[in-house]
């Protein structure tokens, strides 16, 4: 446990995985359920009691109204919805591993990302050349050997003396190997060996030099391996009865070891002057973020092999300088894009790399991570800091370069001491500690380790920086479609316990019913229809338009908010007033008492099912009117409709029904009347819409 890995292993053992938004919420939410149901348990038998009804009839109508007043297919529908949620998420490269996840993307308020292969290709790509006194640019990202090289003055001719003999060396001085590999999409360019020198070899072919050619035309003859002390790599090449010794390192090394410059084609002596302008334009790339290679070349006699190669090896030898070539592990086409979305949608970014500082600001800043006065912070600054001070300066913070595992598993904590819903991503083992600790880990598909995979809550599948942010949208979407079957749910359950209650202060006892408006097994039923069958189809909703051009939630929203509230109210209102004017209608229209009252029963029951059909309608969107929305949109919401119609129109039909439900066939102007009263809910909740967005006011 004193290693490295036993270090990061007693990191995540100590981790405590945090409580999901979701977990929270649906906790405060079932408290709140249970309170409303017993206390509209109690209020239906008072008033049952007070009316003169049995005990026993009333005891069964309560139980009935508590199963109204808790919606118990909520559960399931989150569950359902969040898998829906987490399936369009794999179809968008997010494979999600722990269902809590999905939802939880969608809160998010931090992104802390890793620099290399999520926010970067992880391909190195030679992006700018120093040769013959000349900087060059050569165009093209990854390792597609498509490109060209322009000067200020223009495109530059790739046969340019001074280039070929820069790129040859790079290309000849060099282990990799540049290869098409066949994929399931088709086909790829892949780099066997180490990207440093894959990028070369891709620059010498983006100006026509093939590896295989050159090679036999140079085949190698010996090499001085690399070697962190001498920081260097040669390689010797029979040529032309003599041997070509091409040098690549960097740049002061590879300087040092010269005396002669290449220059238009010829050689010359190297002056004081050139080696300022070269160390100048080396410094003037590593600013850039460039990794800086110089390159060197001598040919010599076949018989001084021997002598050169072990004077290189101890103390250097005269070399001709060719030029210095600039490359960099390019930010992914997507990524800016993407970072800008999270800032529209108020996400903040933060890059946690252990890369060096200036490489890590310059690619922050190309993809808008690092912006204005916010900070660059090295992890040994991190080293010893307190927890109130690493909080004081956090979220000052754009960057953390070079930072150790201990360093990344103090910022997700920070972070999330500040409040903020914390998605970490990483690839290595030394990531895993980080990514348990915050609320959702990220875990690179192609390049994680196992370690890394097994403790995160989500894989990319494809390293991309811009999937973590569909995956937000998607995590927004399910959020919002819970919000919009639990608003559906609740409205109809309390629609029914507002007409019980409302049928036993009004009408129970007066112009003869002695009688309750529904059954027990007309509530069951009425629940079965359509609750269990559209809330299941609401979760299927696509997301709104603009979703992510909203802040992020905060942490501490509810799934009910009073505005859902009162507009649950005003709908459950709606539901009851209507259902209890055409049961009266319906029960004056007969005078036998036992046909006045079969009808009137009947008629309520269709009445507050057909008002929660319609209402499905309503709660596809808490803003948009439903007719500003393509019908065909959810279209396993109109099958569901179209079933629960269906299923409704049976029971008035069917005998078996009619036994067990106690319902009778309505007639054409029944069903009618039931149509019209029960479509004003949709008139309501338009109204409640246009009047919400003419005053800019919030959601309900």
């Amino acid at each position: 446990m004193k290693t490295e890995i036993g270090k990061i292993a007693q990191l995540i053992g100590s981790t405590k995985r945090a409580e999901t938004p979701i977990q929270r919420r649906t906790k405060d939410l079932s408290k709140k359920l249970g309170v409303f149901a017993l206390m509209t348990s109690v209020i239906t038998l008072t008033l049952g009691f007070y009316k003169g009804f049995e005990f026993t009839e009333m005891l069964l109508f309560a139980l009935a109204s508590a199963v109204s007043a808790i919606p118990e297919g909520l559960l399931v529908v989150m569950t359902i919805t969040l898998a829906i949620g987490g399936h369009r998420m794999v179809r968008r490269n997010a494979l999600i591993r722990k269902l809590q996840a999905v939802e939880t993307m969608g809160s998010v308020t931090t992104i802390c990302s890793d620099k290399t292969g999520t926010l970067t290709t992880n391909q190195m790509t030679a992006r700018r050349v120093f040769v013959g006194g000349k900087e060059m640019s050569i165009s093209g990202a990854g390792y597609v050997p498509e490109g060209e090289f322009t000067s200020e003055k223009g495109t530059v001719d790739p046969a340019n003396e001074d280039l070929v003999t820069l790129l040859r060396a790079g290309l000849l001085c060099n282990d990799s190997r540049l290869r098409l590999h066949e994929v399931e999409e088709g086909t790829r360019w892949e780099i066997a060996g180490d990207p440093t020198e894959g990028a070369l070899v891709v620059a010498a072919r983006k100006a026509g030099l093939s590896q295989e050619e050159e090679n036999r035309t140079y085949p190698r003859l010996d090499e001085v391996p690399f070697d962190s002390k001498r920081r260097f790599m040669a390689t010797f090449h029979p040529f032309q009865c003599k041997v070509l010794v091409q040098v690549k390192g960097a740049p002061e090394t590879i300087l040092d070891m010269c005396d002669l410059i290449q220059e238009g084609g010829k050689v010359r002596s190297l002056t004081a002057e050139d080696r300022q302008k070269i160390m100048d334009q080396s410094g003037s790339m590593a600013e850039d973020a460039l990794r800086v290679l110089g390159l060197a070349s001598r040919t010599i006699e076949e018989d001084e092999l021997g002598s050169i190669k072990q004077n290189m090896m101890e103390s250097g030898e005269k070399m001709t300088f060719l030029g210095l070539m600039g490359m960099i592990d390019p930010p992914r086409p997507e990524a800016k894009a993407a970072v800008s979305l999270c800032h529209k949608a108020g996400i903040r970014v933060m890059m946690c790399t252990g890369d060096h500082k200036k490489t890590a600001e310059a690619i922050a800043r190309e993809l808008g991570i690092l912006k204005g006065g916010q900070r660059v912070v090295e992890g040994e600054e991190l080293d010893g800091m307190d927890s109130a001070t690493l909080d004081a300066m956090v979220l000052d913070v754009a960057v953390f370069a070079r930072v150790s595992p201990k360093n990344k598993h103090s910022i997700v904590e920070s972070l999330r001491r500040r409040g903020h819903i914390v998605a970490m991503t990483g690839d290595g083992v030394n990531d895993a500690p980080a990514l348990k600790a915050s609320n959702v880990g990220i875990s690179m598909g192609i390049t994680g380790t196992d370690v890394t995979k097994e403790t995160a809550d989500m894989v990319l599948t494809d390293d991309n920086f811009a999937t973590i942010v569909n995956a937000v949208e998607e995590g927004r979407v399910v959020f919002e479609n819970i919000r919009k079957v639990v608003k559906y749910l609740i409205t109809t359950n309390t629609g029914e316990i507002i007409t019980i209650l409302g049928f036993l202060l009004l009408l129970a006892g007066t112009n003869g019913i002695d009688f309750l408006i529904l059954t027990p097994i007309m509530i069951l039923y009425i629940n079965l229809v359509t609750d269990g069958l559209l809330d299941k189809t609401l979760a299927m909703e696509p997301g709104e338009p603009h979703i992510m051009d909203e802040p992020p939630r905060s942490p501490d929203a509810r799934i009910i908010t009073f505005k859902m509230v009162q507009n649950i109210f005003i709908l459950g209102v709606t539901m009851a007033v209507g259902t209890l004017f055409l049961f009266d209608r319906a029960f004056s229209s007969l005078s036998d008492p036992q046909e006045a009252k079969a009808k009137a029963m009947t008629v309520a029951f269709v009445t507050m099912a057909a008002f929660q059909i319609w209402n499905s309608m309503n709660c596809r969107s808490r803003t948009r009117s439903v007719f500003r929305m393509k019908l065909t949109g959810n279209r396993f919401l109109l099958m569901g409709m179209a079933s629960s119609a269906t299923l409704l129109y049976l029971a008035t039909e069917l005998s078996f029904f009619q036994v067990g439900l106690g319902t009778v066939s309505l007639s054409v102007w029944d069903w009618a009347s039931v149509f019209l009263v029960s479509s004003t809910i949709l008139v309501v909740e338009e109204v409640r819409k246009f009047l919400q967005a003419r005053m800019g006011g919030c959601k309900a």
